[in-house]
C-alpha cells in the first residue's frame, strides 16, 4: 500500500510540474501533489518509527541506538506520538540508565511535546532509582498543576524512593497525606515500607502497618507475609513468624517458594540448621520446588556448623532437581571445604565450575588461597594468587590481606614484608587489616621495635589503629617486657574511645576472636583479661574487659 501510494503521488507530481518545458508554480494540482508528497513522507516515517518501535526491536536495543532513534523522533514533523516517546523511554529504563531517561525528559520538554501520566511515571521512578526524591516530588507537583491525576505506580515510585534512603517515616507520611487527599494506594506500595522496616530490624512498626492496612480493607497477599516472616524471624521472634505463617494459611494464602526461602534462610542465619532441614521438608510435601536460594541457604548453614558432608549432598541434590548451582552456591561449598582443610575437595569443585561455564570471581580465589594457607601448603597458596591475573580476575585488598596473613602464619615473614613493600611502591590502598598483619607478623618474628616504628607511623599514613591492631603491639611489647610502652597504649586507647569508663574495650563483630587470642598472651603482663557479653551500647557489639 505504502509503495502504491508513493507511486501515484510521483506520477501527479510528474504531470503537473511539467508543461512546455517548465513548472507551474500557481496549479492547484501542484499544491494537492506537494500535500500527497507531505502526507506520504509523514505516513512512511511513522511506518518506520512503528517497526523501529516494536517490541522486539526495542528487547535488544543497545544504548546508542536508543539515542540515535530519540534523536531521529524528535527531527520528525510532526512528532511521534506520546505513546512512541513512552516506549523507547521505557526500554532504556530496563538498561538501568536512568540519567539518560532523565535528560531525554528535559530535551522533551523544551521541545513542547507534552507527557502524559505514563511518562511522568517513567520520570519519577528514574529520579527515585537516582536518589533523587526531592526532584520527583516536585515532578508530582507539576503533575498535579497539570491536572494529571497520579496513580498507583506514582505512588509506588515515590513511596520506594524514600525506602531506598531508609526514609520510611518519609514514605508512610507521603502515603498518609495521599489517603487524606482521597487517593488509594494498593498493596503494593504497603509492602514497600513493610519489608523496608523489616529490613532495617523495626518489626513492630511494620505489624503496625499491617495491622492498619487491614483495618482499611486492604488485603495482605504472599509478599507481605513473607517480609513480615522473614523480618520477624531475623528479630529472633520465631513464634511469631509460626503465628503469621499458620494465619497465612488459613487466609488460604499459600506460601511461595519465596516465602519458604526466607523462613530458611533466616533459620540458618540464626543457627537453626535442623528446624531449617524441616522447613524444606515441609516444602516439599506441599509440592512447591525449592530453588536456588533455599539449596545455598541450607548449604551455607550446613558449612557454618561443620556438617560439610551433608553440605555436600545438599549440593548433589541441588544438582539432580536440575537447579543448576551458581558462583555464589560453589562459593560456599568451596568455603566449608577450604576451612574443614579439605582444600582438594574445594579444587574438584573449582575446576567443576569451570566445567559447567561458570567464571570464579575474587571470591573463589580468596577462599581457595585462604584454604591452603590454613592447610599449610604455602606454595600452592601463592602459585594459586600468581595465576589470578591469567584468568582475568583481579586481587582486591582482601585478596592482599589473606596473602601476608598466609606468609606471616607460615613463617614467611621475609616473603610477606617484599610483598607489602611493594603493595607501598604501586600505591594500593592498605587498609588498617594490611598494617595489623605486619605488625602481627614482625611480633611473632621478633622483631617487636620494627612492629612499633609501623605502628607510630600510622597517623601519617591516615590509618587509626583498631582493638586489634592495638592488642596487637600490646601483645608484642608484652614479650620484650616493654610494660610502659603498653601502659602508654592503654591511656592512648582510652583517647581514642576504644575503652568505655568500666574499662572495657570496644569491639566490632568478628574482632572477638583476634583480639581473645592476642589478649590470652598478656597474662604474663599482669593483665588478666575476661571475654564478656554483648553489652549495650552505641559503639560496642562485643567487649572484652582488661582487669
Amino acid at each position: 500500500m505504502q509503495k502504491t501510494i508513493a507511486m501515484t503521488a510521483k506520477r501527479l507530481l510528474h504531470r503537473n510540474l511539467l508543461e512546455k518545458g517548465k513548472p507551474r508554480s500557481t496549479s492547484p494540482s501542484f499544491s494537492h501533489c506537494v500535500f500527497c508528497c507531505r502526507w506520504v513522507r509523514s505516513f512512511t516515517s511513522v511506518i518506520d518509527f512503528r517497526e523501529r518501535l516494536s517490541r522486539n526491536r526495542l528487547r535488544d536495543i543497545k544504548l546508542d541506538d536508543a539515542i540515535d532513534l530519540f534523536s531521529d523522533m524528535v527531527k520528525s514533523r510532526p512528532f511521534p506520538s506520546i505513546v512512541d516517546f513512552n516506549r523507547l523511554l521505557s526500554a532504556i529504563v530496563k538498561m538501568k540508565k536512568y540519567d539518560v531517561v532523565i535528560s531525554l525528559g528535559k530535551k522533551m520538554e523544551v521541545l513542547g511535546i507534552r507527557n502524559d501520566v505514563y511518562t511522568f511515571n517513567i520520570l519519577i521512578n528514574c529520579f527515585c532509582s537516582c536518589f533523587q526524591v526531592s526532584l520527583a516530588l516536585s515532578l508530582l507537583g507539576k503533575m498535579l498543576k497539570l491536572g494529571f491525576e497520579p496513580d498507583k505506580v506514582t505512588l509506588g515510585s515515590l513511596v520506594n524512593g524514600f525506602c531506598r534512603r531508609d526514609r520510611v517515616s518519609d514514605a508512610v507520611s507521603l502515603v498518609h497525606r495521599m489517603v487524606e487527599i482521597g487517593y488509594k494506594p494498593d498493596i503494593v506500595a504497603y509492602n514497600t515500607i513493610i519489608d523496608s522496616l523489616c529490613k532495617t530490624r523495626r518489626a513492630n512498626d511494620a505489624l503496625s502497618i499491617f495491622k492498619g492496612i487491614e483495618r482499611k480493607g486492604i488485603r495482605p497477599n504472599v509478599v507481605t507475609y513473607t517480609s513480615l516472616v522473614k523480618g520477624l524471624c531475623n528479630s529472633g521472634r520465631w513464634r511469631d513468624a509460626a503465628r503469621l505463617l499458620s494465619d497465612m494459611i488459613k487466609r488460604k494464602i499459600s506460601p511461595n517458594v519465596i516465602t519458604y526461602s526466607a523462613l530458611v534462610d533466616a533459620f540458618v542465619k540464626n543457627g537453626k540448621v535442623l528446624e531449617a532441614k524441616e522447613l524444606y521438608e515441609e516444602m516439599i510435601r506441599m509440592s512447591i520446588d525449592p530453588d536456588i536460594v533455599t539449596y545455598s541457604s541450607l548449604i551455607n548453614g550446613l558449612c557454618m556448623h561443620d556438617r560439610i558432608d551433608e553440605a555436600s549432598e545438599m549440593f548433589d541434590l541441588m544438582v539432580s532437581k536440575g537447579c543448576f548451582p551458581d558462583v555464589v552456591s560453589y562459593n560456599t561449598l568451596i568455603n566449608g571445604f577450604c576451612k574443614s582443610k579439605r582444600v582438594e575437595d574445594g579444587m574438584k569443585l573449582f575446576r567443576e565450575m569451570s566445567q559447567r561455564g561458570l567464571v570464579s570471581n575474587t571470591v573463589t580465589y580468596n577462599t581457595i588461597i585462604q584454604g591452603f594457607f590454613q592447610a599449610g601448603e604455602v606454595d600452592m597458596a601463592q602459585d594459586f594468587f600468581s595465576q589470578m591475573d591469567s584468568f582475568g580476575v583481579s586481587p582486591d585488598i582482601w585478596t592482599y590481606n589473606i596473602l601476608l596473613g598466609g606468609l606471616c602464619d607460615n613463617g614467611e615473614l621475609e616473603k610477606a614484608l617484599v610483598i607489602f613493600e611493594d603493595m607501598q611502591k604501586r600505591e594500593m590502598y592498605l587498609d588498617i587489616v594490611t598494617y595489623t598483619i605486619i605488625i602481627q607478623g614482625m611480633c611473632k618474628n621478633g622483631q617487636v621495635e620494627d612492629a612499633w616504628g609501623l605502628f607510630c607511623s600510622l597517623s601519617l599514613k591516615g590509618e587509626k589503629p583498631d582493638v586489634v591492631t592495638y592488642t596487637t603491639m600490646m601483645s608484642g611489647l608484652c614479650r620484650k617486657g616493654l610494660h610502659c610502652e603498653v601502659d602508654s597504649l592503654y591511656t592512648k586507647m582510652k583517647r581514642d574511645g576504644l575503652m568505655l569508663n568500666d574499662g572495657t574495650l570496644c569491639l566490632r563483630d568478628g574482632d572477638i576472636t583476634a583480639s581473645a587470642k592476642l589478649i590470652k598472651e598478656m597474662l604474663s603482663c599482669g593483665y588478666a583479661p575476661s571475654l564478656l557479653g554483648d553489652r549495650e551500647s552505641g559503639r560496642c557489639n562485643k567487649v572484652v574487659s582488661l582487669l
